[in-house]
């Protein structure tokens, strides 16, 4: 495990961070991700977190134009990102075909963090699949050093920028169809829209 701040680890290409974990900072927790294609990435994330197959992780994105190539956005998903976006709202929506070959599942969830860290990565090295620091069911980790003691054999590159968290998790709001669905209660409280 290399530790880096966001501005050394910029300095890298996209092609350098293939196969490889990174931990940073975002608005809610401490996350885990790798670039949303690099498919031996995220089986090295799901093997670090001893974490089930069939829950698939969620994308984070720095523009809404990045969702827009890969997953369809409904009117009402539309105006929950000009609301809440960037925001501790992750949203899930169809998946176009042909996106993301590697994720089997015909639905992305993206969300977009009210972090400069976090932002900063994703601009530079593009959609990043995340989750939080932690063995799965158990609680998520926010410290650099328990990170470190726990996860050091994993992770690649661990930005250390100080950060500010809420320590709550996203709201998930499911808006594949007409009807929005809450699938987890996090600050942000969907009314209907």
């Amino acid at each position: 495990m290399e530790k880096v701040t966001v501005d050394e680890l910029i300095k890298l290409n996209k092609e350098d961070l293939y196969g490889k974990i990174i931990c940073f900072p975002t608005d809610t927790v401490y996350g885990v991700g790798a670039l949303a294609s690099d498919e031996s990435a995220i089986k090295k994330i799901y093997k670090m977190k001893n974490r089930s197959d069939n829950k698939p992780l969620p994308i984070l994105c720095s523009k809404v134009s990045q969702v827009e190539e890969y997953a369809y956005i409904s009117k009402k998903a539309r105006t929950l990102m000009e609301k809440y976006w960037p925001g501790a709202l992750t949203i899930i929506l169809n998946k176009k075909e042909g996106a993301f070959d590697n994720i089997a599942e015909a639905t992305l969830a993206f969300r977009m963090p009210d972090s400069s860290v976090s932002l900063k990565i994703i601009d530079h090295f593009s959609l990043l699949a995340t989750t939080s620091v932690n063995t799965s069911g158990e609680k998520e980790l926010n410290s650099v050093s328990e990170i470190e003691e726990k996860f050091s054999s994993y992770i690649d590159y661990l930005v250390i920028d100080s950060a500010t968290f809420s320590s709550v998790a996203s709201t998930i709001v499911d808006a594949t169809s007409d009807t929005l669905k809450v699938i987890r209660q996090g600050n942000i409280v969907i009314n209907e829209i």
